[in-house]
């Protein structure tokens, strides 16, 4: 079930608290309850490669029996709402053609706490979370071409696979989800590009079919509509759009007005209005020509941009509901809702193209990072769980929360 969907599942409850509890001599965080009615905001979200390394050492084949025991330190979910930071095993490769990275950087993401919140995303207890991370290749397995021990990489991970779970020292995953560190980026930064990043790049590029190169000439007007435009996956989306040949209108605060239209959106305030007048003002705009939306806020806008579409019945319109939306939704005749199921970035080698292009425009400063905020400590039970704490008040608005690992 993809991601938006789960959203969409588990958005009611109660108040919850955070308290630290003591579990013999490992630190534990336990949470209670599960939040309020929670409707998401802007503040809720998010070719060949060459690898530089830091060393000049052959492909290392699997680990054998030989090998010294490794240790991991890993963040998991022991129980129900229940965080601790254990020694964990060294997530060994299972396969020639996977990858151990050493973590050095994990960028923290609503999904995060969501799983732990509403108890899905989870297999079994104890179970390893995050999504995407950066780091240093460890180990390279022996079916593996194009990748050395000592490459500064990311990667985005799927929760099925506890190895790939980023909230530990060494995390193992498929060669094909390993992309290059760009140049001009520290692990921090690239710990950005796991989630919110290749979210927008693969839901413009894949689902929503917006050409990767954009056009020589434009033949007419297309727009796409973002809600939500100052979410991190929001800033992604416009700039990538823009890039391609998209006019871009972005529904924000005024307090983040500047930052959507500095990356290339034409702004709809949203301050002070009903939806149906947001509504109103986007089609005084765009008129019949938006014909791509993405929603990152919830089933209400959702609605409504549903109602912003063209209204001309031989125009197909694609739209993705990142936030979730209502199976009561009345879907125009000539909407397209696509379900965007990030886990394909991991199942089929198919979207790595995807991530090598996003990487090439983040490279060549084409597309811009958000800001971002480091924290220290790395694993520490408080670190982490106080981060997520903050993205769930909404602290980060327009910002994106990274952990470094090791310095």
């Amino acid at each position: 079930m993809p991601i938006a969907r789960f959203l969409g599942c588990f958005l009611c409850g109660k108040d919850k608290g955070v308290g630290v509890v003591e579990d013999g001599d490992v630190p534990v965080i336990r949470i209670e309850g599960k939040s309020a009615h929670h409707q998401l905001s802007d503040s809720s979200f998010d070719s060949e490669l060459e690898f530089s390394s830091a060393k000049d050492e052959k492909d290392t084949p699997l680990s054998t029996d030989t090998e010294p025991r490794r240790t991991n330190k890993a963040l998991v979910v022991a129980a129900k709402g229940t965080y601790a930071l254990v020694d964990h095993e060294f997530p060994n490769l299972e396969h020639g053609r996977e990858v151990v990275i050493r973590n050095m950087a994990t960028g923290l993401n609503p999904i995060d706490f969501k799983s732990v919140d509403f108890n899905f995303c989870l297999p079994e207890f104890p179970w390893v979370t995050g999504r995407e991370m950066a780091g240093v290749v460890e180990v390279v397995g022996e079916e593996v071409e194009g990748i050395r021990v000592g490459d500064r990489v990311w990667t985005s991970t799927y929760y099925r696979d506890r190895r790939a779970g980023c909230f530990q020292q060494f995390v193992t995953v498929p060669a094909h989800t390993v992309l290059p560190l760009p140049s001009n980026l520290s692990f921090d930064e690239a710990a950005c590009l796991g989630v919110a990043a290749l979210t927008a790049a693969m839901t413009l590029w894949r689902w929503l079919q917006v050409p990767m190169v954009p056009p020589a000439e434009r033949t007419g007007r297309e727009y796409l509509l973002v809600w939500g435009g100052s979410t991190v996956t929001g800033q992604f989306a416009i700039q990538i759009a823009a890039r391609c040949g998209l006019d871009v209108i972005a529904v924000t605060s005024a307090k983040t007005r500047s930052l959507a239209e500095s990356l290339g959106a034409r702004v709809v305030v949203r301050d002070g209005k009903s939806n149906d007048e947001i509504v109103d003002e986007i089609r005084g705009v765009a008129g019949e020509d938006i014909t791509r939306a993405i929603d990152l806020v919830g089933p209400s806008t959702a609605n409504y941009c549903l109602k912003a579409f063209s209204r001309d019945e031989g125009r197909k319109c694609l739209f993705a509901p990142l936030a979730m939306i209502s199976s009561k939704a009345e879907i125009p005749a000539n909407v397209v809702v696509e379900t965007v199921e990030m886990k394909q970035f991991v199942l089929d080698g198919e979207s790595r193209r995807f991530a090598v292009e996003l990487n090439r425009l983040v490279e060549s400063g084409e597309i811009l990072l958000p800001g971002l905020e480091v924290l220290e400590g790395g694993l520490g039970v408080v670190v982490v769980v106080e981060g997520l704490e903050r993205l769930k008040r909404g602290d980060m608005v327009g910002r994106k929360m990274v952990v470094r690992m090791e310095s």
